[in-house]
């Protein structure tokens, strides 16, 4: 059983990354081999918006990357999603990985101006979101939540479980942080939930 973590943060021991890799702590606990995938040390070029993908299913870029992400996921059994709060929404790096996970979207339409939005990805995934914000509460993380469950939609990832932590700023996330103990309990229950799905 594998869980891919993608997170769009600098910080590799930051609010972000501490909860994310506590939550894989909870899941290796339980057998799962766990990869962490930080989005700035990968060179993800933006979306040019050409649509190339809706016919193709595969991105006109292809000197960056994103194909090694792109594997990740679709060799994963569950998926973490990570980021802070730049200027009030979700960091650059971060829209910039979602975007291009456009060409896993299977868009049908039925010729009246109605489209509906699915995965070419066969394989069903749980995913889960963090979110994290230091100085504000956590009503400014609705947008981070939308994008999640769009991004989730396109891998053909169930939108499991979120974990919010506002007012990092005053509250850090440390050890003691009560958000630990929930988050390694994720973790666990994410490979127990993965391996009864498979049993059934």
């Amino acid at each position: 059983m594998k869980v891919v973590a993608f997170i769009g943060s600098a910080r590799k021991n930051g609010n972000t990354a501490t909860v994310v890799k506590q939550i894989l702590a909870g899941s290796q606990s339980k057998g799962a081999t766990t990869e962490v995938f930080y989005l700035h040390d990968y060179n993800i070029k933006p979306c040019q918006g050409c649509r190339y993908c809706e016919e193709r299913n595969r991105c006109k870029i292809n000197d960056d990357d994103v194909p090694v992400l792109h594997q990740a996921i679709i060799a994963s059994d569950a998926i973490i999603l990570g980021t802070p709060t730049y200027y009030g929404d979700i960091t650059g790096q971060f829209k910039q990985f979602v975007d291009r996970c456009y060409p896993f979207c299977q868009i049908v339409t039925d010729g009246k101006g109605k489209m509906e939005f699915y995965s070419i990805l066969p394989k069903r995934k749980l995913g889960i979101l963090v979110a994290i914000s230091g100085s504000m509460g956590p009503e400014v993380l609705d947008s981070h939540i939308k994008v999640a469950g769009h991004c989730f939609n396109d891998i053909n990832a169930e939108f499991w479980r979120q974990i919010l932590v506002p007012y990092t700023t005053w509250t850090p996330v440390t050890a003691a942080h009560p958000v630990m103990a929930t988050a390694f309990k994720t973790g666990e229950e994410l490979v127990e939930t993965i391996a009864n799905k498979k049993d059934g």
